[in-house]
């Protein structure tokens, strides 16, 4: 009876001990969990930009006139030699202008002396040559020494080089009178103003108008800024730190533009020399502008919009790769806690090119195994685990 009792006691003890063991043993952590995997990895650097006229043409005023009023407005097309701007250039004084046509009248008589000497150094070059080929055909015969023969020629030599030094003083008298007559642009005496026209140099957009009003404008002034052909190109500056990995012929691919489709286009060049621009938060950036050219405008898109841009830096099909969120980093290597039967596992892992949501896998981790995404901060190496309800 004692024993029976004895063993009731130890049975019941045990019990006891198991049922404490259950309530007070730690439940596995519930973790979420994400496989190793093959899988397409595309690597882009994202940042804002804006567009602007690929190789824009700035029209300006190419003397100091009065600016009539224009009639165009931004956003019009215009064909190339089309009127943009009327200029009315005021006359001068009648001293000026009579010592600009003296001027003319000047240039125009070195001109006609320099065309006159030309005929008579045509005639005398002509008359040098004949006796030159007589002289030689009497040296044939033993009728006229090489010396004499010598002579003719050489004179026939210097009048070639006589009449080319009187065509070269007609070109100069001829731009002379071209500047002599230059002065006397806008001059009609009595007459009133000379109008001057500006015309289109290309087809295309005015996508800026300097000037809106009639008023005086000095030579050089901006009228209009003109897009070729409506191209336009996308400027994006980067932090130097990631433009050094960006190549002219990569990829670009426009959003955020105001449309719902992507725009294509490509790196067209990076420029070579960086600049100081403040952040959002007062911080001293060097940046440098990156150019794309799009492959296809949309209709609504212009010149100095916003839009981002991200350019792809490389793109492959299959990718061995781990979530970016399972990595940490730990004795300066990058790690993942593995998940194999119910255990926490830490593991070193290599990785290469990355993403925002994915990294490429070098070394430490197969295809198919599972790993713990966010690890919280109490997970040890060797805990119990379990996949969290999703």
């Amino acid at each position: 009876m004692v024993k029976r009792k004895t063993y009731f006691s130890l049975l019941l003890g045990s019990g006891l001990v198991v049922i404490l063991g259950c309530v007070l043993w730690p439940a596995p952590l519930a973790v979420e969990l994400a496989a190793v995997s093959l899988r397409p990895l595309r690597v882009v650097i994202e940042e804002q930009g804006r567009t602007r006229a690929h190789d824009p043409f700035l029209v300006a005023a190419p003397v100091t006139a009065r600016l009539l009023r224009p009639v165009l407005e931004a956003g019009d097309r215009v064909t190339a030699g089309q009127v943009l701007a009327t200029l009315a250039v005021a006359p001068d004084d009648a001293r000026v202008v009579a010592v600009a046509e003296a001027n003319v009248k000047v240039a125009e008589a070195r001109r006609d002396a320099a065309a006159a000497g030309i005929t008579e150094a045509e005639g005398a070059l002509a008359l040098a040559r004949r006796e030159a080929e007589r002289r030689q055909e009497l040296a044939k015969n033993r009728l006229a020494n090489p010396e004499e023969v010598d002579t003719f020629l050489q004179a026939a030599e210097a009048a070639e080089a006589r009449l080319a030094s009187l065509r070269a003083a007609l070109a100069a008298a001829e731009a002379e009178v071209l500047g002599a007559r230059s002065w006397l642009l806008g001059s009609t005496g009595n007459e009133g103003e000379a109008l001057l026209s500006v015309v289109a140099p290309v087809s295309g957009t005015l996508y800026r108008v300097y000037e809106a009003n009639e008023r005086v404008v000095v030579a050089g002034t901006p009228l209009y800024a003109l897009s070729q052909d409506d191209a336009l190109e996308v400027v994006v500056d980067l932090l130097t730190q990631d433009a050094v990995q960006v190549r002219p012929g990569q990829p670009l691919i426009i959003t955020g533009w105001g449309g719902s489709e992507e725009l294509q286009g490509v790196v067209e060049r990076v420029e070579p020399q960086a600049f100081t621009k403040l952040s959002a938060l007062g911080v001293e950036e060097q940046r440098v502008n990156v150019i794309g050219r799009l492959d296809t405008v949309p209709v609504g898109l212009g010149a100095e919009y916003r839009v981002t841009a991200a350019i792809v830096l490389s793109e492959r099909a299959a990718v061995l790769t781990v979530p970016v969120s399972a990595l940490f980093r730990k004795d300066g290597q990058w790690q993942v806690f593995r998940a194999v039967r119910g255990r926490a596992g830490r593991r070193e892992v290599s990785v290469g090119q990355r993403n925002a949501a994915w990294a490429e896998v070098l070394s430490g981790l197969e295809e198919g195994e599972s790993v713990v995404v966010f690890p919280p901060e109490r997970l040890q190496d060797g805990a119990r685990v379990a996949e969290a309800d999703q």
